[in-house]
Parts: structure tokens; C-alpha cells; sequence
């Protein structure tokens, strides 16, 4: 019998450093479109939003350690 999750990862931003001495970054989303069946209309638009607004955040920060890192080279 199949155990159904009751959490997800929506979200996420790693900084990984691998045995080679290479300094990774990974970011995971997830198309909420396919969640949509599961919310009603409020809290879907709610998680919407604040995805959409995590998303831009974790991207200046991309683009932030991205330029740190330049300037060391």
C-alpha cells in the first residue's frame, strides 16, 4: 500500500560544494498548476503570490553570490 504524502516541497535553494572544490547552487519549484484541484480560489491565489514573490527573492540572491563569487576570480 502506497502512502500518500502530506507534504511537498514547493520551494527551495541549495549551495552545494562538491569533492572537486566547485561551488554549486541549485534551485527547485514546482508548477503549482497541477496543486490547483486541491486549494480553493483564495488560498491557491495566496500560494501564487508568495511563490511568486520567493521566486524574485531567491533569484537576486542567485544573481548576489554570483557576483561575489566572479570578483574572487
Amino acid at each position: 500500500m502506497k502512502n500518500k504524502k502530506k507534504e511537498a516541497v514547493l520551494i527551495g535553494y541549495k549551495i552545494l560544494f562538491d569533492r572537486k572544490g566547485n561551488l554549486i547552487t541549485e534551485r527547485i519549484s514546482t508548477d503549482i498548476k497541477k496543486l490547483k484541484k486541491y486549494f480553493n480560489v483564495e488560498d491557491y491565489n495566496i500560494l501564487r503570490s508568495t511563490l511568486h514573490e520567493a521566486t524574485l527573492r531567491l533569484n537576486e540572491i542567485h544573481a548576489q553570490i554570483e557576483v561575489a563569487l566572479d570578483a574572487r576570480k
